[in-house]
């Protein structure tokens, strides 16, 4: 099964509410893939250049990332191990790769999947996540069963659910995976 495949199959288990067409639903990654293949060569390489780092280096951290949560999963019983797994999920899903990669990618994609996922990922509660996460004010609900997060002047409290912050995470990793291999494939 391709890598595609595989995360088409992810995103579809959190059955996200997109407003996209079922079929695009269910092979969401595929479906951002083919659409940044499509920009054509030019754009690709106007998006290339405003990201500023290679996109090579983008996909070789999260395949690492995705080495150490895989890493994580089988040691989800250490309470250390499954607390230095959430803190690098929030960084890497939710403000590293989103504002040097999806930012830039918004822009460059005509309307379609990607551009919708990108809204979704970058307004509403996933950006006040973000904003939470990029500075310092989250910490684990007193249950565990998610996030108690802090946002705006004045500031004020929202919850993220551990499923809500699956499904986000999962759609982000699936997004910027499909957008870094449509950027690095020959």
């Amino acid at each position: 099964m391709s890598e595609l495949a595989v995360l088409d199959g992810q995103v579809a288990a959190h059955q996200l509410h997109l407003p996209l067409a079922e079929t695009t639903r269910s092979a969401l990654a595929s479906a951002m893939y083919a659409e940044i293949r499509s920009i054509g060569e030019e754009v690709h390489n106007q998006l290339r250049n405003e990201i500023g780092i290679a996109p090579e280096v983008y996909l070789d951290e999260l395949t690492a990332f995705q080495a150490w949560m895989d890493l994580a999963h089988s040691n989800s019983g250490n309470p250390v191990v499954v607390r230095a797994q959430v803190v690098t999920q929030l960084y890497i899903g939710f403000v590293w790769l989103r504002d040097s990669l999806l930012v830039p990618l918004s822009r460059s994609v005509p309307a379609g999947a990607t551009t919708e996922v990108v809204r979704f990922l970058t307004t509403d509660d996933r950006r006040r996540l973000r904003n939470a996460v990029a500075h310092g004010r989250w910490r684990y609900s007193s249950d565990f069963s998610g996030l108690e997060c802090w946002d705006g002047r004045p500031l004020c409290q929202f919850t993220v659910s551990s499923a809500q912050l699956a499904a986000w995470q999962t759609l982000s990793r699936a997004t910027l995976i499909a957008a870094l291999l449509a950027l690095t494939q020959p």
